[in-house]
């Protein structure tokens, strides 16, 4: 068993934040390429092309924000406390949130990728908030050599190709 456990640090939660923004812009910004097709396409064919115009416009928006958006001021102040555990085969969530606990299971062969930066883990996970950390010092159970041949071929470090 590989057990994380403990209070993500700050520099690894807005690294988390910052690529669960350019998640959510890449998205977005696919959506404003297909407004724009449909505007094209309704301007050709004589349509309301304005209105997929207007649109388009909001969702660039909306993608450049999340690109440069900054942190809330609160956004140290957050506790991301979590638990992370590997056994056989599946992976098990647990977010201990202020009045609740999150609990989400997922196989290890749906992690998409890991990226080790900063001395964090980064799972890219479907349907799990797509990102799940494992801080490399808070480390309760197992070895990183344990955690990282489970993911062999799916792991990068930052700054690789």
């Amino acid at each position: 068993m590989i057990e994380f456990y403990g209070e993500i640090a700050l520099p690894c939660k807005k690294r988390a934040d910052k690529l669960r923004k350019r998640h959510y812009a890449v998205w977005t910004s696919a959506l404003t390429l297909a407004m724009s097709v449909f505007a094209v396409l309704s301007g050709v064919t004589g349509g309301n092309f304005i209105l997929f115009i207007v649109f388009a416009c909001l969702l660039a928006a909306v993608s450049v924000f999340l690109f440069v958006a900054p942190q809330g001021k609160s956004f140290g102040k957050e506790k991301w406390l979590f638990r992370v555990q590997i056994e056989e085969g599946k992976l098990r969530l647990v977010q201990y949130a202020q009045d609740r606990e999150i609990k989400k299971e997922r196989e290890l062969k749906k992690i998409k990728k890991v990226v080790l930066s900063g001395g964090c883990y980064y799972l890219y996970a479907p349907n799990a908030g797509n990102l799940i950390l494992c801080q490399r010092n808070l480390l309760k159970k197992g070895t990183f050599e344990e955690f990282e041949s489970l993911f062999s071929g799916r792991l990068r470090k930052e700054g690789d190709a």
